[in-house]
């Protein structure tokens, strides 16, 4: 671009001043990103998302699940399970039924999984 006069020239630094301003604006958009990123709480939600693809998250969550409810019933059901062999037959039964729900509907957990570690971690805008 070819200035030719004082009012070309003055439109010109006007422009470049403009454009200063635009970078300087997206630059440290760009820095509280960037600095948002690395908080402790999103670099373990990045981390866990890049090492465990949906299919293994899902198998991990039916597993954790399904011990999870063998321990819980395990103690509910503790007395019971000690007391006779139908005790012992009725505490697996449960063991067994509960197991199975937790395996039927991983995706419904999953999915508040999900919702309650986005609530947990979720970046709190700065109001400019």
């Amino acid at each position: 671009m070819r200035i030719n006069n004082a009012l070309e020239l003055r439109i010109a630094i006007e422009a470049l001043e403009a454009k200063r301003q635009l970078q300087k604006h997206e630059l440290i958009s760009q820095f509280h990103e960037t600095a948002d990123s690395l908080k402790p709480g999103n670099l373990i939600k990045s981390a866990m998302g890049n090492i465990m693809p949906s299919a293994v998250l899902g198998s991990v969550l039916k597993t954790a699940g399904t011990v999870g409810v063998g321990l819980l019933t395990g103690k509910l059901m503790g007395g019971v399970a000690g007391a006779s062999t139908g005790g012992k037959l009725l505490s697996n039964l449960l063991n067994q039924t509960a197991s199975r729900t937790v395996i039927n509907n991983v995706d419904t957990i999953k999915a508040y999984g999900t919702a309650i570690i986005h609530n947990l971690f979720k970046s709190k805008k700065k109001q400019l």
